[in-house]
């Protein structure tokens, strides 16, 4: 049987923010999104794996999972204490994302999986989680061996 496998697919997420209020708060990212280790034996049609941001993963076609990844997480400071927060994606993050120099086949990942609201600690600190879909090309183009990372930006609207 021929096998690909893809190991240790990261999207960082880096933050544009915008407040509705003149208040500012500072993100730092402590966990980049990450689906794991993947096993794509044939790219004959699209196929995908989904984080959701409480963690759980579902996958749809050929694509399989060897080791679980996990979503990404955003540690926001200088919030309100105890004070509801609320997120508004304000636009998609989709890109393609290939090994540098190498005839891989590409993949599409959408930052897709956000909680609306969260409460703040008694800190003013929040950790939030990203989730996101990683699709494949269905090409049939083969998928090398490898470690595929790539940055995005994610801009989000956050209302208190």
């Amino acid at each position: 049987m021929f096998k690909q496998t893809m190991r240790f697919l990261y999207v960082s997420v880096w933050l544009l923010l915008m407040f509705s209020e003149q208040a500012y708060s500072a993100s730092i990212q402590q966990e980049a999104l990450n689906f794991g280790t993947l096993v794509i034996p044939q790219n004959n049609t699209l196929s995908s794996i989904t984080i959701n941001h409480d963690g759980e993963i579902t996958t749809f076609g050929s694509i399989y999972v060897l080791t679980e990844g996990n979503p990404a997480e955003l540690l926001f400071t200088d919030l309100p204490p105890l004070t509801q927060i609320s997120f508004n994606k304000t636009s998609d993050s989709t890109l393609q994302s290939e090994v540098l120099g190498s005839n891989s086949a590409k993949f599409s990942v959408v930052l897709a999986d956000l909680p609306r609201t969260q409460a703040s600690d008694e800190f003013g600190e929040l950790l939030l989680k990203v989730g996101g879909r990683l699709i494949t090309t269905g090409t049939s183009q083969s998928y090398l061996d490898g470690h595929f990372i790539t940055d995005t930006q994610l801009e989000i609207t956050i209302d208190y």
